[in-house]
């Protein structure tokens, strides 16, 4: 299963809840739902997983 069209991809940069800035690294369906929930890799180093309505596309 494949996430919507139109919605959050791998390589793409992201805002996350608290203002904090990084690119998506990993997706993974939660089966029990259908939501995906995405792993992103912090500019300032670290990583945060969210789901993909809490992330918010930034330019690049």
């Amino acid at each position: 299963m494949q996430p919507p069209a139109g919605r959050i991809t791998i390589g793409q940069r992201v805002e996350v809840p608290g203002g904090r800035r990084g690119r998506v690294v990993a997706e993974r369906l939660i089966a029990t739902n259908g939501a995906w929930f995405y792993t992103i890799a912090l500019d300032d180093g670290g990583n945060a997983e969210h789901l993909d309505f809490e992330l918010r596309p930034v330019e690049a």
